[in-house]
């Protein structure tokens, strides 16, 4: 049996309730009973029941036949010493007909004996103690009264074997409410302080040890570090309760273990991930950390030591260190493995918590700190939060803000609503949430406290299973806004003040080809006839500027009537047939005779083809052709009473060198360029097929490129508004 007896010499009585450690007063009783019965059925006045002592050594009195009133008494004697010491340390019975004459005998006390009798008591095969009779009379035990003995024997161990297994029983429930009680006073803590005192306050109630250590794990640096304490050394007196022996939180570089230490057994256990106990009595290449008083680290084998890892999820988080004079036992290490596995679930969930807690409080600084207003808004299109950058924009308190919903906020509910929730039957954060994508950042225009504002948004939706939410960013573009109609403005004022000039440029150019100023030799028409060119080019270069200013002002209207697209087409060629003269390039037009007259802003169409035979002449080498041609283009399914709408569709196609597919997808860009060396002889401001692109889908049209290196290119645009 487990017991914490101290070690006595001799044949001495114990004085106390308890002769054994752990010997409960149940088992006590049964076994006084037993002997009380044995001496009946043998007739004798002397009998008693000796156990083994933990320590294994010594034979402790635990029942016996006494006079009428007189208390037994518990004699310990070795296991050599006496007739039962004899019979304990042989493990056979013994019967003795004249103790006068045999050595083995050892008289305890005043009465006679004469001849005795002793059997030992076996669990299975574990000696745990002896059953004695004995007589004032010589010869009075025989084979006959042995085997009687022998059945009282068994009885006496079925008891210690109960009474065991209830003290083992009793023992394990204990504990086992313990460790729930730990349980659920670890997964409580989420300070790393409060789960180590925690942790070092209970393994001291579960298994006594003088000193616990916990060793935090350190992934980086791949160091234990000893950062928690509660050690008797520690305390005014070795002889405290754990709870009242102080806990060290502390941190000691010096302490540091490498977890690759050779001869560390703290280092053993975290690298292999398995416990470890050292006996202080037996030698070992293992070492752990232990102190001086004045505290400088030292290493030694002056006591037994368990060290548990603490892994959780096959993570390392630790290493728990026991120390005490006294080996731990195999129960011991058990109940400290579970220990471990909780501890170590504890730890994770702190690391968790700090993680998520540090997680917060960046998420919280930037959401503070964001010069963007950033928002929350809910499937119910109300706010649910937004940062103080949000409520600075649109000038109110954050906190106003939450609970509001996004329509009062950005006014979608007032007539005459911003363009970009016009005709869409659905908000936009439901739109988002429902098509699980953020939508196209956009740019409205609100009167806050009175103040026309420019505002960017963009709305990202928030997919989580439990609430989906839309995240809203917003940026005061009020500046920029300003900025680019100025800009605009000033690029309109400039090239309307250009036209004039150049108009008076081009009708004196006419004049003087018409000979009213006098006749012109046929060089002098040469050179006006080029200046006449130049001219037309740079009105073209200021018409260009001009729409794209008045489109960025949102200025940029059309005015259309009833034309004929042959005259366009004509007007274009002429402008231009000069320079595909002198370029060696020949201009051919296939437009069909009778072509039906076409409803569109002519001053724009005509644009667009000066821009797009400009870019063919400027892209086709010499010797080439560009030919323009026009068609009617009938599309039944595009009116809902099937109907045929009829659009009018005009190709530019060109045997110049051809564009690369890679860049085809951005030559409608503004002011993008093909590099030089894929050209031709010339290059642009890279205005001109944007402003063609701006002006077709203006007339509600689209226009397509089809080319290949080497193999020219056909630009193609098509506008409805042919007139029936």
């Amino acid at each position: 049996m487990a017991t914490n007896l101290s070690s006595r010499q001799g044949s001495q009585p114990l004085n106390g309730a308890a002769p054994i450690a752990g010997a409960s007063q149940e088992l006590v009783d049964v076994l006084q009973k037993i002997v009380r019965n044995a001496g009946a059925l043998l007739d004798v006045d002397n009998c008693s029941v000796a156990l083994l002592d933990a320590g294994g050594s010594s034979l402790v009195t635990l029942a016996a036949l006494q006079k009428q009133g007189r208390r037994p008494r518990h004699t310990r004697f070795q296991q050599n010493e006496g007739v039962a010491g004899w019979v304990a340390e042989h493990r056979e019975p013994l019967i003795i007909n004249d103790v006068s004459l045999d050595s083995r005998f050892k008289r305890l006390g005043r009465a006679p004996v004469g001849s005795m009798v002793c059997v030992p008591l076996f669990d299975k095969e574990e000696f745990i103690g002896t059953l004695t009779a004995s007589s004032p009379e010589k010869a009075v035990f025989d084979e006959r009264k042995l085997r009687m003995l022998t059945i009282f024997s068994e009885q006496a161990v079925l008891a210690f074997v109960n009474a065991r297994q209830a003290e083992t029983a009793q023992r394990q429930a204990d504990q086992l409410e313990m460790l729930i009680n730990l349980s659920q006073s670890v997964t409580t803590r989420l300070e790393a302080d409060d789960l180590y005192r925690t942790i070092l306050l209970n393994v001291r109630r579960l298994v006594p040890a003088q000193r616990v250590i916990i060793y935090q794990y350190q992934p980086r640096s791949q160091l234990l570090r000893p950062v928690a304490e509660i050690s008797d050394e520690s305390s005014a007196s070795g002889q405290q309760e754990a709870h009242a022996t102080p806990v060290k939180i502390r941190e000691s570089e010096g302490e540091s273990i490498h977890i690759n230490h050779t001869k560390s057994l703290v280092a053993w256990a975290a690298l292999h991930r398995h416990p470890m106990l050292r006996d202080s009595t037996v030698e070992t290449q293992f070492i752990v950390p232990t102190r001086h008083e004045d505290g400088i680290a030292e290493t030694g084998a002056t006591a037994a030591k368990m060290t548990i890892p603490l892994v959780s999820k096959e993570t390392l988080y630790g290493v728990l260190v026991l120390q005490r004079p006294a080996a731990f036992g195999s129960e011991e290490l058990r109940l400290m493995r579970n220990l471990g596995n909780m501890a170590a679930a504890a730890l994770e969930n702190v690391e968790l918590f700090y993680r998520v807690r540090a997680d917060q409080e960046q998420w919280r600084a930037i959401w503070s700190a964001s010069s963007d207003g950033i928002a929350l808004v809910g499937v119910d299109a109300c706010f649910i939060e937004a940062n103080p950058a949000f409520g600075q924009i649109f000038g109110i308190d954050p906190q106003q803000v939450v609970g509001m919903e996004c329509l009062e906020l950005f006014a979608c509910e007032d007539e005459g609503g911003h363009e970009a929730w016009e005709g869409s039957e659905l908000c936009m954060i439901h739109r988002a949430l429902q098509e699980g994508s953020a939508l196209p950042y956009l740019e409205v225009d609100l009167s806050i406290k009175g103040v026309s504002r420019s505002i960017g948004l963009s709305i990202t939706p928030v997919l989580l299973a439990n609430q989906p939410f839309c995240m809203v960013m917003a940026r005061d573009m009020t500046a920029i806004r300003d900025l680019m109609r100025m800009k605009a403005n000033f690029l309109s004022m400039i090239t309307h003040e250009l036209r004039s000039p150049i108009n008076a440029i081009n009708g004196y150019l006419d004049l003087a080809l018409t000979g009213i100023a006098g006749e012109l030799n046929e060089q002098q028409r040469e050179f006006v006839r080029r200046a006449r060119g130049g001219s037309e080019h740079l009105y073209a270069l200021v018409e260009d500027l001009l729409l794209v200013s008045r489109a960025d002002s949102g200025q940029l209207r059309l005015n259309r009537s009833v034309l004929s697209l042959q005259e366009l087409i004509a007007n274009s060629v002429e402008e231009l047939e000069l320079t595909a003269a002198d370029n060696g390039i020949t201009i051919d037009m296939a437009v069909p005779g009778g072509f039906p007259r076409v409803y569109a802003d002519g001053t724009r169409i005509q644009q667009v083809l000066r821009n797009l035979i400009s870019n063919a002449l400027r892209f086709t080498p010499s010797g080439g052709s560009v030919t323009i041609s026009a068609s009617v283009l009938e599309d039944v399914d595009a009116t809902p009473d099937g109907e045929a709408r009829k659009s009018f569709t005009v190709q530019v196609r060109d045997s110049g060198g051809g564009i690369a597919p890679e860049y085809q997808e951005r030559i409608f860009e503004r002011f993008y360029q093909i590099p030089l060396d894929h050209s031709g002889r010339t290059s642009g401001q890279g205005l001109g097929l944007a402003i063609v692109k701006m002006i077709v889908e203006l007339h509600g049209g689209q226009v397509t490129v089809e080319s290949a290196p080497g193999q020219g290119s056909a630009f193609t645009f098509t506008v409805p508004g042919i007139v029936s």
